[in-house]
């Protein structure tokens, strides 16, 4: 019975997306890229429990939704002000539901070479790299949710630094959500392309301006030619208990770049990362970062791909996990070392610390392996505070409550300080130090 119902659900959902894909009937400059991405949903399918990657994800739930295309609403300035971080003043990009905003946006103090515009202008004069990345990108999707974004997403964003531009100042990527009261399908997309010797500093933030249900479906697509560096911080918190929220990172790094990113979530009925970072040059570097802060019945699921494909590159993950009252979350982090990837150095940890008895965490850290000279390693731990520290600091004038509060942010502390923008990691911290514990 319930196969069948779920079977009904995926049917309606997948009918609803045809209708979205419809929209698309007028040409535009991204159309062969979206029938491919299409196509390509289709072959993937919607995902079931069957499918590992999505076995701790309870999609029932979400297939059981109706939602309607996201339209972009008349959003003021004013409205967005308070959002903006301190650092960004003029260097940030807005979307209003997933649609980019090029006149809410601000970029006097982006780089006078720098190119920012909407991905199917962009089409028009970077095609050839686009197409290329682009259907390279389609190709190798295993996410059908990305897949469903690159098909459907509306006015996307591309960001281009020529070669040995450096951006001074950090980026903000603002999203705003504004469903007035309608449900959604929220799809942002983020295209950026970092020429060789290139620099930049780039947070998404959210900010919910009205009431409404919505799933937030966002790509962030980047590619980084030689000797360039981007740092990446993505937040997302203060979404409401009844909200999905998923995101996929696609990274491609070449010689001597490096790419780093932070994630910081605390809750939403589900929320879903998936990251795939592909090394593809020699010295390349990677590192992924994510600290997810739930409580409730929220759930956190996590799934990462690092393919070292070129020699003597390294990657470190290090996801961290606090779970109160009946919250979940998983991990499932994979590390691919091929044959031609000698003296790689890969390093995967995912840490869980569980607040309360009815709290739950999975991982499922793996390694495969096909070169011979490889320093590689991965663990997971599953913990509960320390009940002699928490004495510890009692004896040393601290309440339970501020011990364990003291604590909680130490465990947290590893992953937000690596957040470069000073406002938003302030604003992390003190997430981190008001969290309620049972």
């Amino acid at each position: 019975m319930m196969t069948e119902e779920r079977t009904e659900m995926q049917k309606d959902f997948q009918s609803l997306l045809l209708a979205l894909y419809g929209q698309f009937a007028e040409p535009d400059a991204l159309q062969k890229i979206r029938a491919k991405a299409w196509d390509h949903f289709l072959a993937l399918g919607l995902p079931t429990k069957k499918d590992e990657v999505f076995r701790y994800v309870r999609l029932n739930y979400f297939f059981a939704d109706n939602y309607e295309a996201a339209v972009a609403t008349n959003v003021a300035v004013e409205d967005i002000e308070a959002h903006v971080l301190p650092e960004c003043q003029n260097s940030v990009l807005v979307f209003v539901n997933g649609h980019f905003n090029p006149l809410l946006s601000r970029t006097t103090d982006l780089p006078k070479k720098a190119v920012v515009t909407l991905l199917t202008e962009a089409m028009c004069t970077f095609g050839s790299f686009l197409n290329n990345q682009l259907g390279k990108s389609i190709k190798e999707e295993t996410d059908p949710f990305a897949a469903i974004n690159t098909a459907l997403h509306c006015e996307g964003l591309f960001l281009y630094l020529p070669p040995k531009t450096i951006a001074e100042t950090p980026i903000q990527v603002l999203n705003v959500i504004d469903p007035q009261g309608a449900s959604m399908l929220i799809m942002p997309r983020l295209q950026i392309f970092a020429g060789a010797q290139s620099e930049l500093k780039l947070a998404s933030t959210q900010v919910r301006l009205s009431e409404g249900n919505y799933v937030f479906n966002m790509v962030a697509d980047v590619a980084l030619e030689e000797d360039a560096h981007m740092k990446y911080t993505q937040v997302a918190t203060g979404i409401p208990d009844k909200i999905w929220h998923f995101d996929a990172l696609r990274v491609t790094v070449k010689r001597n770049s490096t790419f780093k990113s932070v994630s910081v979530t605390d809750g939403a009925k589900t929320v879903r990362h998936d990251y795939r970072a592909t090394l593809i040059g020699e010295n390349a570097d990677v590192h992924l970062n994510g600290i997810c802060m739930l409580g409730g019945q929220n759930e956190s699921h996590t799934h990462v791909l690092v393919d070292h494909q070129a020699p003597n590159c390294h990657s470190m993950q290090m996801f961290k996990c606090v779970l109160n009252d009946s919250s979940k979350s998983s991990f499932e982090g994979k590390i691919l070392v091929r044959q031609a990837a000698q003296k790689t150095e890969a390093f995967q940890l995912n840490n869980n610390l569980l607040l309360s008895d009815q709290s739950h965490s999975d991982s499922k850290p793996n390694l495969e392996i096909f070169a011979d000279d490889v320093k590689a390693s991965h663990g997971a731990t599953f913990g509960q505070l320390d009940k002699e520290h928490i004495f510890y600091m009692k004896t040393r004038g601290f309440s339970e409550a501020q011990a364990k509060s003291i604590l909680v942010y130490g465990f947290c502390q590893e992953v937000i300080d690596l957040i470069e923008v000073p406002s938003l990691q302030a604003a992390m911290t003190g997430l981190a130090k008001s969290l309620e514990i049972n």
